[in-house]
């Protein structure tokens, strides 16, 4: 799942993203994704589909280009079904309201995400 996601998003918005890191560069906007969660569906024929909360982070110079950034991923990941995920839906939406944040705003999207591993 994460290779895939990592690949969708990647291939499919117009910034850097990476699984678990910035990335290398300076340039913005950019998107990091972690797992915070994961759950093992189990039945009685043996392992079933996960179940991951993957937290995607959005960040831009600007709020302006975070929140824009976070649309884009929103407009690609909602609803989703491709490859070993069987689905993606959004669960949380969190911006960044930081008077003091000069370097990078932040808008958190956390995504529910149901898959074959």
């Amino acid at each position: 799942m994460e290779e895939h996601l990592q690949a969708l998003l990647s291939g499919a918005v117009g910034f850097p993203t990476a699984w678990g890191t910035l990335g290398g560069g300076t340039s913005t906007p950019r998107a990091a994704m972690f797992r915070t969660s994961g759950l093992r569906n189990m039945h009685m024929r043996g392992k079933g589909l996960m179940t991951a909360r993957v937290q995607i982070d959005c960040y831009g110079k600007t709020f302006a280009e975070a929140i824009g950034a976070s649309r884009a991923v929103r407009g690609i990941l909602e609803g989703y079904r491709g490859g070993p995920i069987q689905g993606a839906f959004l669960q949380a939406l969190r911006d960044q309201f930081d008077e003091d944040a000069q370097l990078l705003h932040r808008v958190s999207l956390t995504f529910s995400i149901t898959y074959r591993d």
